[in-house]
């Protein structure tokens, strides 16, 4: 089996890499260490989501033998002692581990699930009980920000999607009867608002870490609110060729910056949008369906060209 190792034993001779950093690359290419952190981080994430899924239960289990007040006092306290790690990290200099960054991430999603049920319980904002999604997404932003967590910051963002209406996932806008021109705009509103602070933060801080964050959630809401555009005359005529425009400059992103997720956002939300304008017109479920499994195919085709071309060495 070719191994590397005798050529990274040269070079430490040479002086060019030094003894630590020999021993680590032979040991990685011996497979002796290997990195867990993609599986960490998905572990991490798992365990978010059963946890707020518990705490559902909980609240619905055992509002009227517990209380309200006292199941807000519980929420609360949960929530502030999983943001204790991130304290004393912050206040001992150290930056946030893999842990304790989702660990803040589950006190922010407590905190926020604390605040919606004590709304609908005590209706603390009245008839302005919607402005309290903008007021966890600038509570989530504030946290993001002194704790350097993109986690918390995606929450921020989804907090502000959800004040401007727009849903939190794309099954919203896929439900073509539900899907407006109106909720386009809040989409694009939104994407437009999420661009505008990605620009102000990259600006004021120029090393910041959230600029990935920022372009994901611009990508998609704006993807999401072209495609509300796409379903009906007069708004097909401004929502094609701005799925177009989206879907070219996705792409070119992608290619300029080596992110693959770009590629995907390009080349499925405008086959998507392809699909919303041609198969309502389309007559007969066999054309139909053929034309679908056509654009699958090219889409299918079209990714792996552009993989390929994104994984070619540069000259």
């Amino acid at each position: 089996m070719h191994t590397l190792a005798p050529e990274l034993r040269t070079l430490q001779a040479e002086g060019i890499i030094d003894a630590a950093a020999a021993a680590n690359a032979v040991a990685l290419e011996r497979g002796e260490v290997f990195s867990l952190h993609l599986e960490l981080r998905a572990t991490l994430y798992a365990g978010v989501l059963l946890v707020m899924a518990g705490v559902g239960i909980l609240l619905a289990r055992n509002l009227d033998r517990i209380g309200p007040l006292a199941i807000v006092l519980i929420i609360a306290f949960a929530a502030a002692a999983c943001g204790i790690p991130a304290i004393r990290a912050k206040l001992a200099g150290r930056s946030l581990t893999v842990a304790g960054d989702y660990l803040l991430l589950l006190a922010a999603l407590l905190g926020s699930a604390d605040l919606a049920y004590a709304e609908r319980q005590f209706t603390l904002l009245g008839p302005w009980w919607s402005w309290h999604l903008l007021l966890l997404a600038v509570v989530h932003a504030a946290i993001a920000y002194r704790f350097a967590s993109p986690l918390v910051l995606a929450a921020s963002l989804t907090s502000l999607a959800g004040w401007f209406g727009v849903g939190g996932s794309l099954g919203g806008v896929l439900l073509f009867s539900y899907s407006t021109p109106a909720l386009g705009a809040r989409a694009l509103a939104c994407a437009a608002t999420i661009a505008a602070w990605r620009y102000a933060d990259r600006r004021t801080r120029p090393d910041t870490s959230f600029s990935d964050v920022f372009d994901h959630f611009a990508a998609n809401l704006a993807f999401w609110g072209t495609l509300a555009w796409c379903l009906e005359w007069p708004w097909l005529a401004a929502g094609l060729p701005l799925l177009v425009a989206l879907a070219y400059a996705s792409v070119r992103s992608g290619l300029d910056t080596g992110r693959e997720a770009f590629l995907v956002y390009g080349i499925v939300y405008a086959a998507i949008g392809i699909c919303n304008v041609v198969v309502p017109r389309l007559h007969g479920m066999t054309i139909s369906f053929g034309f679908v499994l056509i654009v699958v195919c090219a889409v299918a085709a079209t990714l792996w060209q552009l993989r390929r071309r994104l994984r070619e060495p540069g000259p």
